[in-house]
């Protein structure tokens, strides 16, 4: 009889410990190992943001795993190339939506990559924090997916402003890229300058990876005569038309949005681009907390200077984690706590969400001066 109770409890113990080591990454507490993604562009004329958002990502990975882990579980970091392009990011998509252990994604950076993923994570129950700006990504048919930079309507609202009102200009000529991004900040940023009295004397496009003279669209826009050059694109063309101007004879001050928000923007068009004005969510002198520890770190780990879309990054990690601390790691329990988040201390500054999963965030206008971004002198 003793022979057969101890038999008993050694099974039932037996039992316990193998459901414990059952526990999945999805499963709740006590996972052996925690994962999230990124889905961003590592190849392409976009890679720069891809890597530059891959390395924040790793950092606080690293910071909360030499603290410890999550309940003793480390987190690891699944990357995925979209390579910038919408006929990809399905693909990145599907892999990670498919992969039970994946608890959340960081992605996409271009907003036609997003807008061909978002359906794919949505139905999966896939939590995703985004960086794109098309407005349409956050149109309520994806309530697992959330923004945490500002929408193309509210840069291009801000940018016509400023120009109209900051720069006092009047008459500007428009170089847009022929994507979601393009297009859409290009027809609100038109629309509001507009409205407050400007004129839009000409509008010239581009593609993205294929375009680089640009000679023909310059000269027609040189034949208008603006005072001002709007560029609606990133950085790599962006650097090409400022230098391509001066050869026609376009010299104009320019305005730019957060698709040019890099240090490759200098590096590629040297002293051409000296003057620009853009939009960013970040810059190191401008401080919450957290930020100048954050700035730190990331240049003794990477020996680089983070950017906009690196802050991004690094404040979508940790608000990820924080999620899966305090509710567990679900894809549920993560999407519950980005639904209820207020003011939560990013390094960009404090992020909330509204009803359409927006993020509620000021604006940052940049400038290239003596060849570094610096914040303007004249903020919105």
């Amino acid at each position: 009889m003793k022979k057969i109770m101890w038999l008993l409890v050694i099974v039932m113990v037996i039992s316990l410990l193998a459901g414990c080591s059952s526990n999945t990454a999805t499963g709740g507490g006590g996972a052996e190992e925690i994962y999230i993604a990124s889905a961003n562009p590592m190849t392409g004329d976009s890679a720069q943001f891809g890597d530059m958002k891959v390395k924040a990502i790793q950092l606080a990975l690293d910071e909360v795993n030499e603290a410890g882990g999550i309940n003793g579980a480390k987190v690891s970091l699944l990357v995925g190339d979209d390579t910038g392009n919408p006929k990809e990011a399905p693909n990145v998509a599907q892999r990670f939506a498919d992969d039970k252990k994946v608890l959340a994604v960081i992605g996409h950076w271009n907003s036609s990559c997003t807008l061909a993923a978002r359906g794919i994570y949505n139905d999966a129950g896939m939590p995703v924090i985004t960086d794109s700006v098309n407005k349409d990504i956050t149109d309520g048919s994806t309530p697992y997916l959330y923004r945490i930079s500002l929408t193309d309507t509210t840069q291009a609202e801000y940018l016509a402003e400023y120009a109209y009102e900051v720069m006092g200009k009047r008459k500007v000529g428009i170089m847009y890229t022929s994507n979601d991004f393009g297009a859409g900040i290009t027809a609100d940023f038109s629309r509001v300058f507009e409205e407050k009295g400007g004129v839009v004397v000409a509008t010239e496009t581009y593609h993205e990876g294929q375009s680089i003279d640009f000679t023909p669209q310059l000269t027609k826009l040189r034949n208008e005569d603006p005072d001002l050059m709007f560029i609606a694109g990133y950085y790599v063309e962006t650097a090409l038309i400022a230098q391509q101007a001066q050869s026609v004879g376009l010299d104009v001050p320019m305005l730019g949005t957060d698709g040019i928000s890099s240090e490759e923007l200098i590096r590629l068009g040297g002293t051409a681009v000296e003057g620009i004005l853009f939009t960013g969510f970040f810059h190191p002198q401008v401080k919450y907390p957290g930020t100048e520890e954050f700035v730190t770190s990331f240049r003794e780990k990477y020996n680089r200077e983070p950017d906009t879309y690196a802050a991004l990054a690094y404040d979508s990690a940790k608000i990820i984690l924080k999620a899966i601390e305090e509710k567990g790691a679900t894809r549920e329990g993560i999407k519950s706590y980005l639904s209820e988040v207020k003011d939560f201390p990013g390094v960009a500054g404090p992020i909330s969400f509204d009803d359409k999963n927006d993020v509620t965030r000021g604006i940052i206008i940049l400038e290239v001066k003596n060849l570094e971004i610096v914040p303007a002198e004249v903020q919105p």
